[in-house]
């Protein structure tokens, strides 16, 4: 079931392989979205992130600073939404996922969170 919900949204993005998705609505809502990085996808995300709002500054390593600098970034956009990112599943030797979640985002904070998650090489 969930292959046949992902190859549909691969045909919806016009992508074969897209290595995210982000769920949107209405431009003038205020909504929560949710995008979930593997590793490579997680990399470049947080290289734009960081790269967007400093050029010298390093990457998010952890959930708590990469949420910190989507808050800064949200902020200076002059959008609202509270970022949460969490990290699952636990284990050692599973692969991992990133969930990037923006409670009560408006437009310019889905707008930001779209365009960093489009992103393949911030290089």
């Amino acid at each position: 079931m969930l292959g046949s919900i992902l190859d549909r949204a691969r045909r919806l993005l016009g992508d074969d392989e897209p290595e995210t998705v982000v769920i949107a609505t209405d431009p003038d809502m205020i909504d929560d979205i949710v995008v979930a990085l593997v590793r490579p996808d997680l990399d470049r995300f947080a290289g734009a992130l960081a790269a967007s709002l400093d050029p010298q500054m390093p990457r998010p390593a952890s959930p708590a600073l990469l949420a910190g600098a989507l808050a800064t970034a949200i902020e200076r956009i002059g959008g609202q939404g509270r970022p949460v990112v969490t990290r699952s599943p636990a284990g050692l030797y599973t692969p991992e996922y990133w969930h990037v979640r923006i409670n009560a985002a408006d437009a310019r904070s889905r707008s930001i969170l779209t365009r960093l998650a489009a992103i393949r090489d911030p290089h």
